[in-house]
């Protein structure tokens, strides 16, 4: 039995027969003519060493080692054909793995509609985001371990290493629960906010130095009681249970307290804006993104264009 040296077309052929049930219809689906459909069956029973189907009044029955071989024929033939398809969905960016890291807003903003988008186009694409603070980011930047990252230089990073393409200011929402002292009272000035608790990102961060420079600006006095923590789930627990107030982004404010999240906090109405300095989408420099990273990326852009208009 020399089975193992069958060849894809034999296979194929198998498993059209099997399909079809008629040798003219076989070689119809195989584009041979009738004459070269009968000789590849006898090749294949050859090869095999015993006779694997059998002529009757209605077309071929194949016995228990022709049904053995034409199982097996079938689930070669249909990974080969697999492989074909998902090396031209790589290729058009519909399948492979793609990893970004986004800072909060950005996520929010851009890259969840991004990619719900993209698992509408490929179901099969691997998606990893990781939302963390820009200088995380950038580090892990540094480290191979992105495509690209929506996000803002650090002090540590060379500008002429990567490609920077801005996409706007991080405007900030002041959030509390629904009965704070200050909820529904219109244009408060920091100095309002001064005498409460505030839940905080660490010292040093974009949006910690941008609260600094807000009270600073109005010769406010800045809050005594201040909790520091990047936890997005500690600070809405914070919130939701005490007076504090906290810096969120617009974007992240507006969707937990969207109806379907319901995180029962509300946004303060401040006399002045408050707004972290532009965030960029960061490659490096002369990157090649693969086709799924690419579209990926087309699709965030796309998102950032619309938020604009």
């Amino acid at each position: 039995m020399k089975a193992h040296y069958l060849k894809l077309n034999q296979l194929r052929f198998i498993a059209a027969l099997k399909r079809r049930g008629k040798l003219s219809l076989a070689a119809e689906d195989m584009n041979i003519s009738q004459p070269a459909a009968s000789r590849t069956l006898a090749e294949i029973e050859a090869l095999v060493g015993r006779q694997i189907c059998s002529r009757n009044a209605h077309g071929f029955v194949f016995n228990e080692f022709g049904d053995v071989l034409a199982a097996r024929a079938s689930r070669v033939v249909a990974e080969v054909e697999n492989i074909g398809r998902d090396i031209r969905e790589v290729a058009d960016g519909l399948r492979g793995r793609v990893r970004i890291g986004a800072v909060t807003a950005a996520a929010v903003a851009h890259v969840l509609p991004a990619s719900l988008a993209l698992r509408a186009q490929a179901p099969h694409a691997q998606l990893q985001v990781d939302v963390e603070p820009s200088l995380t980011l950038m580090q892990r930047m540094r480290a191979g371990e992105y495509d690209f990252v929506l996000a803002r230089l650090s002090a540590a990073d060379d500008p002429s290493a990567y490609d920077v393409r801005p996409i706007g200011e991080e405007v900030l929402s002041f959030a509390v629960r629904p009965d704070h002292p200050l909820a529904g009272r219109s244009r408060l000035s920091f100095r309002d906010l001064s005498p409460f608790d505030w839940i905080l990102q660490p010292a040093g961060s974009p949006i910690w130095t941008t609260v600094v420079d807000a009270f600073r600006a109005e010769q406010a006095d800045f809050p005594e009681r201040v909790t520091y923590s990047a936890s997005a789930l500690l600070t809405l627990a914070t919130v939701s249970r005490t007076n504090a107030i906290a810096p969120l982004a617009r974007e992240v404010a507006a969707l937990l307290m969207a109806e379907d999240l319901n995180a029962r906090i509300v946004t303060l109405d401040m006399a002045r804006k408050a707004s972290v300095p532009a965030y960029n989408v960061i490659l490096n420099k002369g990157a090649l993104l693969s086709p799924l990273a690419q579209r990926f990326l087309s699709l965030i852009e796309a998102e950032i264009v619309h938020a604009g208009a």
